[in-house]
């Protein structure tokens, strides 16, 4: 860089009127808009306002030193890259001394110390003046905040376009069936049009390992060079560039693995003129997890060929039946009670819980993980019974309030037993948690360990820490119970843990002994969980005292008899074999709960409505909102099972709300006002999240003793007078 010639005349009057516009275009935008398009109007204002005849602005990935964004106009992409480097080596705006253009000036984009990019501008005609330097100087301030504005905005933009992106591959499977290459062939359509990349090409390996046949949308490049990209995205185990095949210009290749369970599936190449960024690689590796996890599904179902019925199933075959929950010569039972005697007893709605398939459930995860601590998540059920029977067998509570820690020790449980995690615990409720010896605290941020340290310095104790690190994964679930990617607000990045693990000596009072995990629940395959356990892995190695890993929860259940799901044994054949060198705790809720519990309701109307046959329950979402919150499917049979032809129903409950809808077009065999009705699998998160809208009356609870025979209603139903015991009369008011 050399300097630049030439006074200027008044600077302040011109960095005002410079300011003054880039804050109208700043005001112009909120987080709503497309941040990409604020730069573009900044960079057109700063090229009007110097003249400039191009120029371009980089913005770094958050909390990295590469590029994330670049935005150019009149200049190519390479060269904004390497000049808007160049700008960021200097420490002060300068002139770039360059081969591209005659005059060139730039400046490095900083907000306390932190670079988040650059922005240069060029000229061919016209040396830039030292005025100019000063007002590209002027500009960068306003340019920092833009970028900080742009940040909240863009993680929300590209969290919904990962999340659309990643359902659209599950929609994608579930219309090819097991037609792989239809599969392959709509998602190279798909990505192409995602990327803007004008080349896709899939390559599954053969039978040796080595790059086969391949799946190939765009560019049409020459077989050879085809050959040659694909031998070396072979040779890559992640994310990658890829050099150029001879011949080819003005194009970018990168190549993602399709890897599950450690084996190599293959390779996806796409290529196009502009780079690739960090959030592009976040993207592709999320829909390739989705990709090969759907490949792999696939190949299942051709090697186990079933024989589908011919037409849809009915909710009664598709029911997944247990040994708890089963009928009975037409009766359906839970253990030994017939449901409708029950119903008869207690009324509807009610909750109904088998202590036997809870007990069962809990054995085959202790057979799973046999050398594991093993705390039942509370937050899914904390019914009495069953948190006083999973106590008795051996089992810890997992808890995220200070009320469930209460529930937790009132049935029983020892302290030092209880983990407490929770993206948002008080202050209070920490107070609560250290005074009664809880045993560990799963905590989400640094301000969470220092007030942990206090409080345990007040009650000379020096309570057991783990980190709740989030490992940046995506998990194979519905996106509203995926909890380890990105933009999850759990957990903590790597590089926050390890802020927070090597300044440990800062917080005397705290023993930091474990990392904690959770990508979500219902996962569908182990692949997710695998990779976050050998992330925290790499983080703990760093950290010889971190000698605990807990994995959190999330082992799926099937909600219908025809899903297959993974068991724990299958997450425990990949997990166990990495962590023997450390003790595991497993905290598990659904997987425990969720098929030992049956909601009952009865029919209160019927009514054939704009084409559709209309069954009311008194039963709805303040019973159990799950369908309704996350579009949660759950099977609804009759409690006395009859014959006759089947017909679909569309099930509602009585609610004042259009969403209060249990299920449409069911197929069910004739039903009749008075009729019970079961839904099935609402062991967990049923009655936790009932709620008294509609000034409704939340249902009893029932719990049938380990021995099958036995019931006793464990909470009762609520009355009127439940609706007002927190209602105060007095009629002063408080200024």
């Amino acid at each position: 860089m050399t300097n630049p010639p030439a006074p200027y005349p008044d600077a302040q009057d011109d960095g005002l009127k410079l300011t003054f516009a880039l804050d109208q275009i700043r005001d112009t935008f909120d987080e709503r808009s497309e941040p990409r398009e604020m730069f573009v109007a900044i960079l057109d204002l700063l090229r009007t306002h110097f003249a400039a005849e191009a120029g371009a602005i980089v913005l770094l990935e958050e909390g990295m030193d590469e590029p994330d964004t670049i935005i150019n106009n009149g200049i190519s992409q390479g060269e904004a890259l390497d000049l808007c480097r160049a700008a960021m080596r200097a420490t002060e705006p300068g002139i770039i001394d360059n081969p591209y253009w005659a005059y060139t000036m730039g400046n490095e984009i900083t907000l306390r110390g932190q670079p988040l990019g650059a922005m240069i501008l060029v000229r061919q005609s016209e040396p830039f003046t030292t005025h100019d330097l000063h007002m590209l100087s002027v500009a960068e301030k306003q340019v920092d905040s833009a970028i900080i504005q742009a940040r909240t905005a863009w993680k929300l933009i590209h969290r919904t376009r990962e999340l659309e992106a990643i359902y659209h591959v599950d929609r994608l499977r579930d219309e090819t069936g097991s037609n792989e290459r239809s599969l392959l062939e709509k998602f190279a359509a798909y990505v192409g049009t995602l990327f803007s990349a004008d080349f896709v090409g899939i390559s599954l390996t053969d039978a040796d390992g080595a790059p086969g046949e391949f799946v190939i949308n765009g560019r049409g490049l020459p077989d050879d060079s085809i050959a040659r990209l694909f031998e070396q995205a072979h040779g890559h185990a992640s994310f990658s560039g890829l050099a150029t095949p001879t011949g080819v210009t003005e194009a970018v290749f990168i190549s993602a693995p399709l890897i599950t369970h450690g084996i190599r599936l293959g390779s996806v190449v796409l290529g196009r003129e502009s780079l690739f960024t960090r959030s592009d690689y976040r993207l592709m590796d999320a829909l390739c997890s989705q990709l090969d996890t759907a490949i792999v599904h696939m190949r299942q179902l051709q090697a186990q060929p079933v024989d589908a019925p011919a037409t849809d199933l009915s909710s009664v075959d598709d029911a997944p039946f247990t040994q708890s929950i089963r009928y009975v010569s037409d009766a359906l039972h839970v253990d030994d009670v017939r449901l409708d005697l029950l119903a008869n007893e207690v009324g509807t709605p009610a909750y109904v819980y088998s202590l036997k398939a809870i007990r069962d459930n809990f054995q085959a995860l202790r057979a799973a993980f046999p050398d594991s601590r093993i705390h039942f998540s509370a937050k899914c059920n904390n019914n009495p019974a069953i948190l006083r029977q999973l106590i008795e067998d051996g089992a810890g509570i997992d808890a995220v309030s200070a009320g469930e820690i209460h529930l937790a020790r009132r049935a029983g449980a020892h302290s030092e037993d209880v983990v407490f995690a929770g993206v948002g615990k008080t202050v209070g409720e920490l107070y609560y948690a250290v005074s009664r010896g809880v045993g560990w605290f799963n905590i989400e941020n640094e301000s969470e360990a220092a007030t942990i340290n206090v409080i345990a310095g007040e009650h000379g104790s020096r309570p057991r820490i783990a980190i709740r690190f989030n490992p940046e994964v995506q998990a194979n679930t519905h996106k509203h119970i995926a909890t380890g990617h990105t933009y999850a607000k759990f957990g903590m990045t790597e590089q926050a843990a390890r802020g927070l693990l090597d300044k440990k000596e800062s917080y005397p009072n705290l023993r930091f002994e474990g990392i904690h995990i959770h990508i979500g629940s219902q996962l569908g395959d182990t692949s997710a969980t695998t990779q976050a356990v050998q992330q925290a892995l790499r983080l703990a190695h760093d950290y010889p005292f971190i000698r605990t890993l807990d994995i959190g929860g999330g082992f799926p259940v099937a909600y219908r008899a025809s899903q297959s799901l993974p068991a724990p044994a299958d997450f425990a054949a990949q997990i166990l074999p990495l962590v023997r060198d450390y003790t595991l705790i497993v905290e598990p809720g659904r997987y425990i709960a969720a098929n030992a519990g049956v909601l009952l309701a009865r029919v209160l109307y019927i009514k054939h409505q704009g084409g559709r046959q209309i069954v009311i329950l008194d039963a709805g979402m303040t019973e159990l909102i799950r369908p309704m919150l996350y579009q949660a499917h759950h099977a609804i049979v009759p409690v006395t099972r009859r014959d006759g032809p089947l017909s679909p129903v569309t099930i509602v409950g009585p609610v004042c709300e259009s969403t209060d809808q249990f299920a449409e077009d069911v197929l069910l065999p004739p039903v009749q006002v008075g009729d019970l009705m079961a839904i099935l699998t609402t062991g967990a998160y049923g009655s936790v999240m009932a709620s008294n809208y509609n000034a409704r009356l939340r249902p009893p609870e029932i719990a049938i003793d380990p021995d099958g025979t036995k019931w006793r209603v464990t909470r009762r139903r609520e009355n009127w007078d439940d609706l007002v015991r927190t209602d105060l009369r007095d009629d002063t008011y408080r200024l």
